[in-house]
């Protein structure tokens, strides 16, 4: 009976032992079996996931490209003038560009490094090719590029492109404001006495002086009309109508045809280019001119809207030579417009020294009271205008924009080779096996994180310089210059030129940096350490 109970109690131990061996050479199969059709449904709900993903990113980025040419096609039908206020459309609409700019570039940046790198696989070394696949791929277990570095560049490229194009019209603004309140660049002129004798040669003679024109000028005459009435407050200027039509060319203002003044009359009368309402009073028959000095029978020849030098109200503009025949006290010069680079001090010293009777305070600008000799240039004018509040609020708000804009830029390409440079120094070390050189490893960071700042910096100032053709006669920087001039933002090509190479050399020694600081370090680390990826 003992003997039964120890067979029996062999036979169950030995059927148990055989079933756990069993169960445990089968669970390693069976528990893959088991996980097959979980890891399908866990693939297809990753691959759902990531189909809903793409979806969802492409209506985002339709939508972003929506309201973008909306902002666009609404700044475009207005004009934002003085008085109008914060226009957000328009203030974003710099920023949806470069935004819409930067998801097209990062959707077609894959295919585009694809081909590049595919044309330098044909070349000698590898270095290229390498750098240029992993662009194109992205790096840190990532299918496509990181999106952050684009979109960081572009933003600082367009904003300070385009910033830097308004400040480039704002400062070309104030160059013509001021060319026209004083009329060129320089003007000296005398209340009535004329000016020194010989002060337009010794003038003409001045640093920065490239041409002078005197001329006459009587601001308190009166004109006869066709019903036999004066017309007064009119100012009479007697000039060279060649010079004096070339220098209205140059200003803008009151450009008229010389030889209008230079053909004469049949009946002897001086001829004269008058203002609209002048006009609207005369006849074809001569007209008394009463100044200071005397009468000049004139005939109306043209009309002209305006006059170098004078600052508004009805003009009459006479030729000298004529004139001077008929009444010689016109003769002597008492107004002086000089071309060039010229600066009021001078100027000034020129007239004390020519006249030494006038005085110290003999000499002022022409808005600092009465004074024998008044003095006014368009640099002095502009640099009044540069320190108004308005465009000094404009330079901060343009430095207090693209700086920022310019730190996160190069943050964001930083922060993108730093989360590549663990799979990189790997790369870099199994290639240091297979006897590649540290230039060459210093040279594949650079083909893989060049490319794809220099491609933002180029299509940032394409985006720049669109923005600037788009949105630029929808800015009239009148109010910002402090001056009625008509000013708008006009594409310059150099200002988005250098805020492009700027932005491109500083991402570009940033790339240099970590990319000369990974290669040297962390690379003996890893062949020591071995590859547990």
């Amino acid at each position: 009976a003992q003997a039964d109970v120890g067979v029996a109690m062999n036979t169950g131990t030995m059927a148990a032992i055989a079933a756990a061996l069993a169960a445990a050479l089968l669970a390693l199969p069976g528990r893959a079996l088991l996980a097959l059709p979980a890891d399908a449904r866990r693939g297809a709900r990753q691959e759902a996931a990531a189909h809903r993903s793409g979806r969802r990113r492409a209506a985002a980025e339709a939508a972003v490209a929506a309201v973008t040419v909306g902002a666009l096609v609404a700044a475009r039908r207005r004009v934002v003038a003085a008085g109008a206020g914060v226009d957000r459309q328009l203030v974003a609409a710099p920023l949806l560009i470069a935004l819409s700019g930067a998801l097209l570039l990062a959707r077609c940046w894959p295919a585009l490094a694809g081909l590049a790198a595919r044309r330098a696989a044909r070349g000698r070394g590898p270095i290229a090719f390498l750098g240029l696949a992993r662009a194109a791929r992205g790096s840190g277990g990532r299918r496509r590029p990181s999106v952050l570095p684009l979109l960081a560049l572009l933003l600082a490229v367009t904003t300070a492109g385009f910033g830097a194009t308004v400040l480039t019209a704002l400062h070309a603004g104030q160059q013509r404001a001021a060319l026209t309140a004083v009329g060129a660049d320089a003007v000296v002129s005398t209340p009535g006495d004329p000016l020194p004798a010989g002060f337009a040669d010794a003038a003409a003679a001045l640093p920065g002086v490239v041409s002078g024109l005197t001329a006459w000028r009587d601001g308190d005459a009166a004109m006869a009309t066709a019903d036999r009435s004066l017309f007064p407050n009119v100012t009479v200027l007697v000039v060279d109508p060649v010079r004096y039509a070339a220098l209205a060319e140059k200003s803008g203002t009151g450009r008229f045809d010389p030889a209008l003044l230079a053909a004469g009359t049949a009946d002897g009368a001086v001829p004269v280019l008058v203002t609209p309402g002048l006009a609207a009073r005369l006849d074809d028959s001569p007209a008394g001119i009463h100044l200071g000095p005397g009468e000049i029978e004139a005939r109306m020849v043209g009309v002209i809207d305006g006059a170098v030098g004078v600052g508004g109200g009805e003009i009459a503009v006479l030729p000298a030579a004529p004139a001077a025949a008929a009444l010689p006290a016109v003769g002597h010069p008492n107004l002086w417009f000089g071309t060039g680079r010229i600066e009021p001090g001078p100027l000034g010293d020129l007239l004390r020294r020519l006249d030494p009777a006038a005085g110290s305070t003999a000499v002022q600008a022409a808005s600092a009271g009465p004074a024998r000799y008044h003095v006014a240039t368009a640099a002095a004018e502009a640099r009044r205008l540069a320190a108004d509040p308005g465009p000094r609020a404009a330079a901060r708000l343009f430095d207090t924009a693209v700086l920022p804009a310019v730190a996160f830029a190069l943050l964001a390409v930083l922060l993108t080779l730093v989360r590549a440079t663990p799979e990189r120094t790997a790369l870099l070390a199994r290639l240091r096996t297979m006897g590649l050189r540290p230039r060459a490893g210093l040279a594949l960071i650079l083909a893989e994180a060049l490319p794809q700042a220099l491609a933002a910096a180029v299509v940032g100032a394409a985006l720049a310089a669109a923005a600037a053709l788009v949105l630029g006669p929808a800015v009239d920087l009148a109010a910002i210059i402090g001056a009625p001039v008509h000013a708008t933002v006009a594409f310059a090509a150099g200002p988005v030129a250098v805020q492009a190479l700027a932005l491109a050399a500083a991402a570009a020694a940033a790339v240099f940096a970590e990319a000369a600081y990974s290669a040297r370090r962390q690379i003996s680390t890893e062949l020591r350490a071995g590859d547990d990826r």
